[in-house]
């Protein structure tokens, strides 16, 4: 009789482990600590996916936080999209709630070294993203996830200066 009291223990704990593991923010942990050590762009972008398929609500804050360390990678809340940069190869990855995907803009030569979030409204998330250190003039570009709806077109532009002036004289220009 006794015996049987181990096993149904042993069971008990196996199945509250189990719950425990498999509980979205415990998951949503485990990856975060797993993107605080990713190796590459491109496990960044799959593993920020991962954390926001999980819980979108959930995964901003800790997703943010994550950015304002990572140069990198920027976040919109409220749409709850992102982009990562890739340093090395130029390909850019879109990440997000229904938006999953890489580009890459023109040839490899654009490398972008940091995304911010320019703004964000109901109709469009804005992003600019700098070229790489060493230029003589800093390049920037934008790209604009536009809603109508839902999930709609995807910009990409260059910034001109007469755009640099007029964010610097909203406040919101990050750079």
């Amino acid at each position: 009789m006794k015996q049987w009291g181990i096993y149904i223990a042993a069971a008990i704990a196996i199945v509250l482990v189990a719950v425990v593991a498999m509980h979205p923010s415990y998951r949503q942990h485990r990856l975060m600590t797993q993107l605080q050590c990713a190796p590459s762009a491109e496990e960044k972008a799959r593993l920020i996916q991962e954390i926001i398929d999980l819980g979108p609500a959930s995964a901003c804050d800790i997703l943010v936080q994550f950015a304002q360390h990572d140069p990198t990678v920027a976040i919109d809340t409220l749409h709850v999209v992102g982009l990562i940069s890739d340093t090395t190869s130029g390909d850019v990855y879109k990440v997000g709630d229904g938006v999953a995907g890489s580009f890459r803009i023109g040839d490899p030569v654009h490398k972008f070294q940091e995304v911010q979030l320019l703004r964000s409204t109901e109709q469009v998330a804005h992003f600019v993203l700098q070229e790489r250190k060493g230029l003589a003039t800093p390049r920037y570009s934008t790209f604009r996830f536009k809603y109508d709806g839902g999930a709609g077109a995807q910009i990409f532009d260059d910034v001109r200066p007469d755009n640099i002036t007029r964010w610097k004289d909203e406040g919101i220009w990050p750079f």
